[in-house]
């Protein structure tokens, strides 16, 4: 998948996440921050910032109101879509805004908000950066699966200041479903080998967290430096309402099957026949409005050990 499809694909599926966050992680992170103000602006950094729809969600939830917001990602494709989309979306919302290549100013009576956008690899960026015990928060949604925890995790964890809080995302764990069956056996076989090759995924020279990351991240916290607050489920789960799928929805089934076709084209553990046939029979389903697909995710928030 191309860098604008991609960025269409996570321009589609922030509904999805809106009503998928674990509500009661969010509530035990909103509990745990401490309050800010104009004179006192929370630091923040996210790693793997995409488009900036966490930095929407954390304005529309009534959750950031003063701050300065480190946005870091590996695209600049995608910051760069970020930037027109929150530059819109504070325009609708009668926000306040300044501009430039790499920077937004948002404010109004009650929000002051820097936002810089960081395109730069994580590990690059920790290397360079002057960043021990800076922030306030780290934000990290549906990214920790592409890192090494054991190598990154404790680097992240140095950057909160000591008692600083974190809010892990949508780390998926293992599990794919669809439904209805098209066929048990090539439907495992299908979704077998889709998570086989997360596993087999590098982050550098190491492996990343993959398929289970949810759960290899409740493993590895404690030794990086974390202390967990709170831990839930974050499951897609999307089917037709009233027989048809709410806006937006078959076209996040469709990116997502397109990405399992391209993740598994070629490899030798399935015919390539099999492989087209079983996709064309489920994006018949998207079409006829019948498919159903639960992912499941964890999220994660906590603080640094003190």
């Amino acid at each position: 998948m191309d860098e604008q499809t991609f960025i269409e694909y996570l321009r589609v599926k922030q509904t999805i996440d809106d009503r998928s966050l674990n509500r009661t992680v969010w509530e035990a992170l909103t509990a745990a921050m401490p309050p800010a103000s104009p004179e006192q602006p929370w630091q923040v950094l996210e790693v793997g910032a995409g488009i900036g729809s966490m930095i929407q969600r954390l304005i529309e939830w009534d959750f950031l109101h003063y701050g300065h917001y480190i946005a870091l990602d590996a695209s600049k494709t995608f910051l760069e879509a970020g930037s027109r989309r929150l530059s819109q979306w504070a325009s609708q919302r009668g926000l306040d805004l300044l501009q430039d290549e790499v920077s937004l100013q948002i404010s109004d009576a009650s929000h002051a908000i820097q936002v810089d956008l960081v395109a730069q690899e994580l590990d690059q960026w920790l290397k360079e950066a002057i960043c021990r015990e800076t922030y306030d928060l780290l934000i990290a949604h549906a990214f920790l699966d592409l890192v090494n925890l054991e190598e990154t995790l404790p680097h992240l964890m140095s950057c909160l200041k000591k008692g600083g809080l974190f809010y892990f995302t949508i780390n998926f764990d293992g599990l794919t479903v669809f439904e209805p069956p098209v066929d048990e056996d090539l439907d495992e076989r299908v979704l077998s080998l889709y998570h086989r090759t997360m596993e087999e995924r590098l982050a550098g020279e190491k492996p990343s967290a993959g398929a289970y990351s949810g759960r290899r991240l409740l493993r590895v916290l404690e030794q990086a430096g974390g202390t967990l607050l709170c831990a839930g489920a974050s499951d897609w789960v999307i089917h037709p309402v009233e027989g048809k799928y709410p806006t937006g929805e078959d076209r996040f089934l469709r990116f997502f099957l397109q990405m399992i076709g391209e993740a598994l084209s070629g490899r030798k553990e399935l015919r390539e026949d099999a492989l087209q046939n079983w996709l064309a029979q489920r994006l018949h389903q998207v079409e006829t409005q019948s498919l159903t697909l639960i992912v499941h995710q964890l999220d994660l928030a906590g603080r640094r050990q003190i």
